[in-house]
């Protein structure tokens, strides 16, 4: 039997913080992005210690933590290249909230 989900896109009734925290690397413009269960997205954290965690797992020196509105996060997520197609809260990396944006 058919079954009509509530919800078939994973992320449309996710409730971001209106701030959020990403990562950036000023000498080439990269941003912290992760992998989840192959939907690659902008990595973003609810607070500054989440993102600096996270860095440590990035094998690039000089990264900063960045404090940007929901909106301002989901702009840089578009501008990245393909594979990212969303923004990731992860605060807790075993069950991201992934909100798309292409």
């Amino acid at each position: 039997m058919n079954q009509i989900l509530d919800c078939p896109v994973l992320g449309l009734t996710t409730e971001f913080p209106d701030q959020l925290f990403v990562l950036r690397h000023p000498p080439t413009g990269k941003y912290g992005c992760y992998s989840h269960e192959g939907i690659h997205g902008l990595a973003s954290f609810t607070d500054e210690a989440g993102a600096y965690r996270f860095s440590e797992h990035i094998g690039l020196n000089g990264l900063i933590c960045e404090a940007v509105s929901f909106d301002e996060a989901r702009e840089i997520a578009k501008q990245r290249p393909l594979p990212i197609v969303s923004l990731m809260l992860l605060d807790d990396l075993r069950t991201p909230k992934i909100h798309y944006v292409r």
